[in-house]
């Protein structure tokens, strides 16, 4: 995700400026894994940073509630109108370091710890470990460089800063992930996808997300083939459906049968969550 900083009292008194210069930080940043679930038998984990650049880098590390809208866009949870139904986990986990200078091709643990909560009931809580490269020392402009933009101008340089953020789950008591296939319908062929496009509604009808990817095949019997997939769906508890579109691999006829799969990649891997056949015409 990228953040632009831009003092806020600069960009309220700029009318005019000679030039604008523009700098991306931090897109060599890696994470892994992507997703961590912490449950009864597990309270502690390991998220590897990776500085995958030519130069060193220094990244800040922080707890940040994101939610999920009905597209699958992940946003600040405070952007959010309507409260929230997840849960923020923020003030159970305890993680270090909070910032780190990895040189090239170099990597860093980042331990992170759980405390779970004493309310003794069933539910799921839900923050974001966020990673963010910070702009080195040397980014900005020069005296001399901003000089030459005139006496009654301002030049601007605007930085971005590029960050990763994966989701820490803690789940309490018996885990409800289940989920259903709605909406489905054929897209036509559009620039990124030639042979057109399946779209459909993922329904959460546990009270836990679902996390897992979604698999559509075409055909019948032994010509059915994997047609399009998309890995790593989730459907957070804050949202009761969320619509994917998934791009085919090859263009299909009118009436071709469909086989779509929602199959489990969390708390049991490789189970099918949902499933719908569309009969062939």
């Amino acid at each position: 995700m990228l953040k632009s900083m831009i003092a806020a009292s600069l960009a309220l008194a700029l009318t005019a400026w000679a030039g604008a210069a523009s700098a991306q930080v931090g897109a060599d940043l890696n994470i892994s894994p992507r997703r961590v679930t912490f449950n009864e038998s597990g309270r502690s984990a390991s998220v590897y940073v990776f500085n995958q650049g030519d130069a060193p880098a220094t990244y800040a590390v922080e707890l940040v509630d994101r939610a999920m809208q009905a597209d699958g866009q992940i946003v600040l949870a405070s952007d959010v109108t309507e409260p929230m139904r997840s849960l923020s986990a923020a003030e159970f986990i305890q993680y270090t370091p909070r910032r780190v200078t990895l040189q090239p091709r170099e990597s860093q643990v980042i331990r992170v710890r759980v405390r779970p909560p004493a309310t003794g009931e069933a539910h799921e809580y839900r923050t974001h470990l966020t990673v963010t490269a910070l702009p080195p020392e040397d980014s900005g402009f020069t005296v001399d460089q901003a000089a030459t933009a005139g006496a009654d101008e301002v030049s601007l340089q605007v930085v971005a800063l590029f960050s990763i953020s994966i989701p820490l789950i803690i789940r309490e008591g018996a885990v409800d992930a289940r989920a259903g296939i709605d909406g489905v319908k054929r897209l036509p062929a559009v620039d990124g996808a030639p042979n057109g496009a399946i779209q459909l509604d993922l329904v959460r009808l546990g009270a836990n997300s679902v996390y897992g990817d979604v698999e559509i095949y075409a055909g019948d019997g032994p010509a059915e083939r994997l047609v399009t997939m998309v890995r790593g769906v989730a459907v957070y508890p804050e949202i009761e459906r969320r619509t994917v579109i998934a791009p085919l691999g090859e263009a299909l006829p009118e009436g071709t049968p469909l086989r779509i799969v929602y199959k489990d990649d969390d708390t049991k891997a490789g189970a099918q969550l949902a499933t719908m056949v569309i009969p062939g015409s």
